[in-house]
């Protein structure tokens, strides 16, 4: 995943989207493995999503598609204009991948599973946070024994927050899907905003609506920028 996910002798991304036959053909039409650039897993990726149910329905020809993946079976609806709306696990507030003991943890924070985990931090101003430098720590901090994703937000009105990410074995990345998600649930449970929220990211605004039962359908653009062919040298390195 190293050299695919790599922009000088790979293709350059924040990672990989691998897609197999569904375990159960009658309620998924393909299943999705997410890959990180460093070679680990991820359970959830809300952009991946919006990705593989545009594919999923231009192959199938149709404007709707369902994805298995580890956070569950996922739907998704491609729009007139482009935009697909996709649900999303639902959020929870703890679990096995949230551990706070007796220390401390360096900054206020509310800790959201979207199927992945994630960690969402109230800042002033997320441009100014120190994110290259407090991401690795904070991603392998002991409270989260699978690592987390680190958000750093700013709420702007009722309905508008804007975010910076560190993407778990990726880093600093123009946009998370699951990190937008996260943020927009914290933001609604603690009250400085309200559903729908539009979440700002360095590379565009997603639309996330969280439900009272913290279900989430998320909804942003999908758009096809290329179709490479791998050559075998590549994919024999990348093995």
């Amino acid at each position: 995943m190293r050299l695919l996910c790599d922009p000088r002798r790979g293709i350059g991304a924040d990672g990989v989207l691998v897609l197999d036959r569904p375990t159960d053909a009658a309620a998924a039409d393909a299943r999705m493995t997410i890959l990180n650039p460093d070679g680990s897993t991820s359970e959830a990726c809300g952009n991946g999503t919006r990705m593989v149910v545009r594919y999923l329905a231009e192959r199938l020809r149709r404007d709707a598609a369902r994805v298995e993946t580890a956070a569950g079976i996922l739907r998704g609806t491609v729009h007139a204009d482009g935009t697909v709306t996709s649900t999303m696990a639902d959020a929870a507030l703890e679990g096995p991948a949230y551990r706070p003991d007796d220390g401390t943890f360096p900054y206020p924070h509310r800790f959201v599973s979207i199927g992945n985990p994630h960690v969402v931090i109230p800042v002033e101003d997320p441009a100014a946070f120190p994110l290259a430098e407090q991401g690795p720590a904070l991603e392998h901090h002991r409270w989260f024994p699978e690592r987390a994703n680190v958000e750093v937000v700013r709420t702007v009105d009722p309905h508008t927050v804007e975010l910076r990410v560190w993407e778990r074995g990726v880093g600093e990345t123009w946009a998370c899907g699951s990190g937008a998600c996260a943020a927009a649930v914290a933001a609604v449970l603690d009250g400085s905003a309200v559903s729908p929220v539009d979440v700002r990211l360095p590379g565009g605004t997603l639309r996330i609506d969280v439900g009272d039962d913290l279900s989430i359908r998320m909804t942003g653009p999908a758009s096809r920028i290329a179709v490479v062919e791998l050559d075998d040298a590549l994919l024999d390195g990348a093995a």
